[in-house]
């Protein structure tokens, strides 16, 4: 089902998400999600931009194979020293672009729609998707960044 994109100023992007628990249908909100980003032609998108309060995000890890994982409760549990700059946009703030420095490189955990926990480690512009989309469920957009 495609959703509306949330506007910039709704709340639900300014704040923090809490957990996503047991009860919620993990595969809806999965395929919810990822019907979305395609729909809208994005590289990720978070679970608030399209008004679910749900600690979860889908993203493209590589975009060469089409590899499309769903996070819920994501965490990053290392970032690497080294930092780079480069062009973010989001769907959430058309036509906004602003360079944004992150760690090129993370270590994260996750859970898939199964609730099945993942460790994996990201280097490169799916460690800068994450990261975005992690701002994302924190109440932070990349314009503060």
């Amino acid at each position: 089902m495609i959703r509306d994109l949330v506007k910039s100023d709704d709340s639900i992007l300014h704040r923090k998400i809490l957990p996503c628990g047991c009860g919620c249908d993990r595969h809806f909100i999965a395929k919810t999600l990822i019907e979305n980003m395609l729909h809208y032609e994005g590289v990720g998108l978070s679970a608030n931009q399209i008004g679910m309060d749900t600690r979860a995000f889908a993203m493209i890890r590589d975009i060469e194979y089409n590899d499309v994982i769903v996070c819920f409760n994501p965490c990053i549990i290392k970032k690497y020293n080294k930092c780079v700059e480069f062009e973010e946009g989001c769907l959430s703030f058309p036509d906004q672009f602003v360079n944004v420095s992150r760690p090129d490189k993370i270590d994260v955990t996750y859970e898939d729609e199964d609730g099945k926990e993942h460790k994996i480690k990201l280097e490169g512009f799916p460690s800068r998707v994450f990261q975005h989309e992690l701002d994302h469920l924190n109440g932070i957009n990349f314009l503060e960044r």
